[in-house]
């Protein structure tokens, strides 16, 4: 019998094990590691399915992390858990789900078994972060400077169009990066063709 094999990064004990004893009496699932740090991920697990990692752990480093695991283990599929203002932003960045953890227990055991069976995962949000969309917290200026990075305008081209100095528009790219959860101008143009069909 083939198991999905997950793998629980969370650094509350209780919590993991409420999850992994739920998971191991779903059947075809297995959690073969119980974790409390990233670091634990790098230096003891060799072949995962399913990784659940929680979301602090994550912002600890900027989410930096995120594509160091897709490396590590890049047919992994990966849900986080935890409360994140912009979830359609992981998603974006490749995470195949996210969990609010104000949500039932049993909806987000669903989740997870519907992503370890192959199927889509998508975002389960407490209703009050399912409207805040990070998208929607954007003011009026910061999205004009969002569609003109993703028509391909240089930080010049954007400050003579809006008639605005260089230093405001770098001030909106500052604040692009921060809110859509990217380091750099070059994560906002990435995240362009996963996000701007959908939303903008």
């Amino acid at each position: 019998m083939s198991y999905v094999n997950i793998t629980i990064i969370y650094p509350y004990r209780l919590i993991a094990d409420v999850f992994a004893s739920a998971i191991n009496g779903l059947p075809d699932f297995y959690v073969a590691h119980q974790i409390e740090s990233l670091k634990a991920l790098w230096e003891s697990v060799e072949a995962t399915d399913l990784i659940l990692v929680d979301s602090d752990l994550l912002k600890q480093s900027g989410f930096r992390d995120l594509p160091k695991i897709q490396t590590q283990f890049p047919q992994v599929q990966i849900v986080v858990l935890g409360i994140v203002s912009a979830p359609e932003v992981l998603i974006a960045r490749g995470c195949a789900g996210y969990i609010d953890l104000h949500r039932g227990f049993d909806e987000a055991i669903h989740l997870i078994t519907r992503v370890g069976r192959g199927a889509a995962g998508g975002i389960l949000s407490s209703s009050k972060s399912a409207s805040v969309n990070a998208l929607d917290c954007l003011s009026h200026r910061e999205t004009q400077t969002l569609n003109l990075i993703w028509d391909g305008m240089t930080n010049k081209e954007i400050c003579d169009f809006l008639g605005v100095k260089q230093q405001t528009v770098s001030s909106y790219v500052n604040r692009l990066c921060e809110k859509l959860g990217v380091e750099t101008r070059n994560g906002i143009f990435l995240l362009s063709s996963r996000l701007r069909d959908k939303t903008l």
